[in-house]
């Protein structure tokens, strides 16, 4: 249903599901995810992927899902957005990391990295985590975007000189895509002539994010459908579908 509505309005991509796993009450996302439990999170988490790409993302009333924030960003020290993240490998790999490769296997098409720190090292920045656990160990295909302005904040994070190092740290690392800070815009040309990044590491990215609209089919059908919005916005059945998911059977039935 969400990707269904969401497609007839021009969008093809949504931030989700979030399957970081939330164990401090303080950290206030808990309410975005599916809780404590890394098995309910990877079965959820999956169930959602399936929901919005289906057996096939290219179909029409499909979209791309993102799973989010890789990885261990649930682990917050004291429940603080943004802050630092202390966690071994053996609790990264059977407690953080289960959901997120659970939703790979049902085929999430794109992964997005967390901005927190993990044992000193931002997510962003974290060739481990990007490059040898998801893209090697877990076969990823997709493409990684960075959270919101992520890149930048490696500044801000103590590991990058200025925009430019940083643009070159996360690219190095395994972000395909830099989201907003516009590092990657304004400054890959010149790593890449100053021989700091490759020319392959770029191949790569831009590799991982057309591949995926292709299996999106937007290079075939780039717009929204003409008329599409009014007709599946708000259908009854969508509107049941939603009260029976928040209220109840019983309340799927109710006239507004």
């Amino acid at each position: 249903m969400s990707a269904r509505e969401a497609v007839t309005d021009g969008i093809h991509w949504t931030y989700a599901p979030m399957v970081d796993i939330a164990r401090d009450p303080r950290w206030g996302r808990i309410a975005e995810g599916f809780g404590e439990d890394p098995y309910l999170a990877g079965r959820m988490g999956a169930a959602s992927v399936r929901g919005f790409q289906g057996d096939d993302p290219a179909k029409p009333d499909r979209i791309a899902a993102c799973c989010k924030h890789y990885v261990g960003y649930g682990a917050a020290e004291g429940g603080r957005d943004y802050n630092s993240v202390e966690i071994s490998e053996n609790t990264l790999r059977n407690i953080y990391l289960p959901p997120f490769k659970s939703c790979l296997d049902a085929g999430a098409l794109t992964v997005m990295s967390a901005f927190h720190e993990n044992d000193g090292t931002p997510v962003t920045a974290s060739h481990h985590l990007l490059t040898e656990i998801l893209k090697n160990d877990f076969r990823f295909s997709g493409f990684v975007i960075s959270d919101w302005d992520a890149v930048a904040q490696l500044v801000h994070q103590r590991v990058a000189n200025d925009r430019k190092d940083a643009a070159a740290l996360a690219v190095n690392a395994g972000v395909d895509m830099d989201m907003l800070s516009l590092c990657y815009l304004d400054n890959l040309e010149q790593l890449v002539r100053q021989g700091k990044v490759s020319e392959d590491t770029i191949d790569k990215a831009v590799y991982r994010i057309l591949l995926v609209k292709f299996k999106l089919g937007l290079f075939e059908h780039p717009y929204a459908e003409e008329g599409a919005y009014e007709r599946t916005v708000l259908l009854p059945a969508h509107r049941d579908l939603a009260r029976m998911l928040m209220y109840g059977k019983e309340a799927s039935n109710r006239k507004q």
